[in-house]
């Protein structure tokens, strides 16, 4: 497990960190655990327990026929006689128990032992029990009025590659569910929101209170200054500034039969090369990795979308490496007046950890193979001016910056 990035802080300041993030987030917690179906006389576990709001309030929803169960690395923040406290690392702790419900909120991220943590919660679980993840993504962060908007994105830049340096993952909230998946777990909803707020209001705080206690490690990535990270925590404070802090990605997944059966198709038979998702089963197949890239669909909207524009001509395709997809491209060969007949690739993602092998250059590739097959003389796509990563991407593999492209929401 990676060091807690806040176990330096003052305890009385991590006190009140706790206490303003529960104050932010208690609420919509509480939604997302009854709709999974925290009811009476549920076994629960909270991981992390923090000051202890949640696990309290699952007490209270258990009733006395229920237990909640809480674990942390410093459990003395929570003083009450009814949970069963259990202070040390979740990877080491001897819980015999199982339960019905688990609940998980901002830990994950902060350990490089994450993949660990989940099938040892899910060797924790009742058959057919719930987990229920809260974890951020802090590369969503955007900055929309403050007195120096540059500073406050430097500020967000050194916070991601703060996680980066310690091996941890400042988007990994966008990328449970796959962690979950490869583990057999059910997704029964993967939603997120982002933090859209004012400077004084709830989570302006928290981040607040978070610059101040990780400045040091902030500074150690030289991507900001100590002047930078004033500014940042000034505009937190501010009440005319406005910023996405960050988002959270909330995932409820249940304990299902260990197989390697996902979605009814039996990855073993999977063969290494490219395949096109015909199917209701292929397309469901590929939502976990589009989901990387269009991460506003649920299941049900992204298999209707897809559907609906296979119909009006767009071809989904995949790629199998092993018994994983690695990568998958959406697109429609296309006329008109400007390039003729050409390809337009819609959607291009490949996973994360496996851009090093090569597979985008793979699909890129066997798009232009296609593209060849059926007489088109150009391919074009669009990429989001943010994405810097991909853009050195399609440069190396030959793409130019062709034109500007405009567009307008009605």
């Amino acid at each position: 497990m990676a060091e807690y990035l806040f176990s330096s802080q003052d305890r009385d300041k991590e006190y009140e960190r706790l206490c303003l993030i529960q104050d932010s987030f208690d609420e919509k917690t509480k939604k997302y655990l009854l709709k999974s179906g925290l009811k009476e006389g549920m076994d629960c576990l909270e991981v992390g327990i923090g000051a202890g709001s949640i696990a309290l309030w699952m007490k209270e929803q258990v009733g006395r026929d229920g237990s909640v169960f809480g674990v942390d690395l410093d459990t003395s923040y929570v003083d009450d006689k009814e949970l069963r406290l259990i202070q040390g690392d979740i990877l080491k702790v001897d819980i015999k128990q199982t339960f019905d419900l688990i609940h998980v909120r901002y830990v994950l991220i902060h350990n490089k032992d994450s993949q660990a943590i989940l099938t040892k919660l899910k060797s924790l679980l009742k058959p057919h029990g719930k987990l229920v993840i809260e974890e951020p993504d802090f590369t969503l962060a955007k900055w929309i009025e403050a007195v120096d908007i540059e500073a406050c994105k430097r500020v967000n830049s050194a916070l991601c590659k703060m996680f980066e340096q310690r091996s941890l993952k400042a988007h990994y909230g966008s990328i449970v569910h796959l962690s979950l998946q490869e583990l057999g777990f059910e997704i029964e909803e993967n939603h997120s929101y982002l933090h859209l707020c004012s400077g004084r209001e709830e989570v302006a705080r928290v981040m607040a209170y978070s610059t101040k206690a990780l400045a040091q490690m902030c500074l150690d990535t030289k991507l900001c200054s100590e002047d930078d990270i004033v500014k940042y925590i000034s505009a937190c404070d501010d009440k005319e500034s406005l910023a996405v802090y960050y988002a959270t990605i909330v995932v409820t997944a249940s304990k299902g039969e260990d197989s390697t059966v996902l979605l009814g198709l039996d990855r073993s038979l999977r063969k290494d090369g490219f395949y096109v998702a015909k199917s209701d089963e292929e397309i469901n197949e590929c939502f976990s990795l589009m989901s990387l890239l269009r991460p506003h669909y649920n299941q049900e909207s992204f298999l209707l979308q897809v559907k609906e524009q296979i119909a009006d001509g767009y071809t989904l395709v995949y790629l199998y490496s092993g018994d994983t997809l690695v990568s998958l491209a959406g697109y429609r060969i296309v006329s008109n007046l400007a390039w003729g007949r050409y390809l337009y690739v819609e959607d291009l993602v490949s996973l994360e950890v496996q851009r090093s092998q090569g597979y985008g250059k793979k699909m890129i590739a066997h798009l232009i193979e296609i593209a060849k097959q059926e007489g088109c003389v150009q391919i074009h796509l669009d990429s989001g001016v943010q994405r810097f990563k991909a853009h050195k991407f399609y440069l190396r593999e030959g793409f130019k910056i062709a034109s500007h492209h405009f567009s307008m929401l009605l």
